[in-house]
């Protein structure tokens, strides 16, 4: 009998989780990527916008709108996060895709083809590839670096959380967290950021910003474990719960992974988003390789 009142609940909570991605309403989109205030980043996301021309993205547009059913104010969002993510690819030396509704996008601007190699040599300096995921699964690590990044850049809104099916769902790495504690700028560049990006203030802002969230998580922690050993076991789990979702807390450590987990120097830039750690690059292309001076990116499935 107790079986059949768990299959009822997950019967109903299935449903309700349709219901509720089938009647997402998409606001009126923001003008501007609303960017963090770090150094050199409004000069970044300018040049952005400069590289993409008017004739270009009214004939993407057109394509999508024609391809694809779009609810109201859709597609001015996937082409917002299609922005914030070329952002990304201008700093990381990884940058995955993990919105299938963003990539696709990304796919229709690669159908003009002239068009987006002068858009992407015009901002990166190199052409940008996309390169198709195999793997079905997307690489969790990857995954919690590319949140917590994203979070340091841009102001995030339930338009996007659903675009990404979600944010912080998966842990940053404890490696990646002590490297950001510990590691001088230098060394931080050459695991993590492109060290020939044209933006190099803005990585090194970026930088300085996610030490100083290690740090504010880090004295939270601390707080946090004195707490735990004056409050009762019922006060401790609710504290546990109530930590990911506070201002502060852009990633989180390894006690509260179980909660928010569904699961438990060259000029050329690769991303494997289905496999290896952050700092890897080594599944670029169809055939493992990399154009040199080319700056390649990947679909990060599973997500959507």
């Amino acid at each position: 009998m107790a079986w059949l009142l768990l299959l009822a609940v997950i019967i109903i909570w299935f449903i309700l989780f349709l219901r509720k991605k089938l009647i997402f309403k998409f606001s009126v989109s923001p003008k501007v990527l609303e960017i963090k205030p770090l150094k050199g980043l409004k000069k970044l996301n300018d040049n952005l916008e400069r590289s993409l021309t008017r004739s270009y993205m009214e004939n993407v547009e057109e394509r999508v709108r024609r391809e694809n059913r779009l609810k109201e104010n859709e597609y001015e969002w996937r082409l917002l996060d299609l922005k914030r993510y070329f952002v990304l690819t201008s700093v990381l030396k990884e940058s995955p895709m993990f919105s299938k509704k963003v990539d696709e996008l990304w796919h229709q601007m690669l159908m003009f083809t002239r068009e987006y190699d002068d858009f992407s040599r015009k901002y990166l300096g190199t052409t940008l590839h996309h390169s198709p995921n195999v793997k079905v699964e997307s690489n969790s690590d990857l995954r919690g670096f590319f949140d917590w990044v994203y979070a340091e850049l841009f102001l995030i809104r339930r338009e996007n959380i659903y675009l990404y099916n979600g944010f912080f769902r998966h842990p940053v790495h404890p490696i990646i967290i002590e490297d950001f504690k510990n590691l001088s700028e230098d060394e931080l560049i050459n695991l993590y950021f492109k060290s020939d990006t044209k933006y190099p203030n803005t990585v090194l802002a970026l930088i300085a910003s996610m030490k100083k969230t290690v740090k504010k998580v880090r004295d939270y922690q601390k707080s946090v474990i004195y707490d735990r050993m004056k409050k009762s076991k019922s006060e401790q789990k609710f504290n546990s719960m109530l930590v990911p979702f506070l201002s502060v807390s852009y990633f989180h450590y390894e006690e509260f992974s179980s909660y928010m987990s569904r699961s438990n120097g060259n000029s050329s830039s690769c991303t494997s988003c289905g496999s290896g750690s952050v700092s890897s690059c080594n599944s670029c292309s169809s055939d493992n390789s990399c154009a040199s001076g080319s700056s390649c990116s990947s679909c990060g499935g599973g997500s959507d």
